[in-house]
Order: structure tokens, then C-alpha cells, then sequence
């Protein structure tokens, strides 16, 4: 799987960990937990702050925010430096 969401030949200004692509990639991974990350990683692509995205605290250029349905939370940082901004999905906290 690419490191890179939709066609691999643009410049996408999303990333994926390696370990954001494994789970993505397992056949294990719940069906609405995949699609609640996919629907999270299309509102990212819309807005690098998604509606009730927040800061980490202590961590800048970090943020979190919650995945549909509450099944777990995304983490990931935004380099605001470019345009469209850089945004690197770090990891997926399910929540079971």
C-alpha cells in the first residue's frame, strides 16, 4: 500500500504512517472502524482541521480528533508552512 491516499502519481498533502497503512491494510481491521478513518482522511482533505479536531497539548503541530461514531481517535500533525498544508497521519486509537 502506498504512503500516499488517492492517486499516487499527484502530490498529495496527506501521509500515512507505516503503522496507519498497516492497519488500513488488515483484513482484520473492523469494517466501520475503516470506513469511520476514511471518512475521517476525506474531511482532512477538505480541512486540515476538521470539526472538533484540537491541539495535543505539549506538542505542537500536533492535533487529535475524535473518528465517527466514536470508535477511536486520530492523531496527526499539519505543517502549515506549504500550501495546501502538509498533514501527516501519525496513528489510530481505536477505542474497545
Amino acid at each position: 500500500m502506498s504512503d500516499h491516499v488517492g492517486d499516487p502519481d499527484e502530490d498529495d498533502p496527506i501521509t500515512l504512517s507505516p503503522a496507519v497503512e498497516e492497519f488500513l491494510g488488515d483484513p482484520g481491521t473492523p469494517a466501520d472502524v475503516f470506513s469511520a478513518v476514511v471518512a475521517f482522511l476525506v474531511d482532512l482533505r477538505e480541512n486540515p482541521f476538521p470539526h472538533l479536531s484540537m491541539p495535543v497539548p505539549g506538542r505542537p503541530g500536533m492535533h487529535s480528533a475524535p473518528l465517527l461514531r466514536d470508535l477511536g481517535l486520530v492523531e496527526y500533525a499539519v505543517d502549515e508552512g506549504q500550501d495546501p498544508s502538509r498533514v501527516y497521519v501519525s496513528r489510530i486509537l481505536r477505542a474497545d
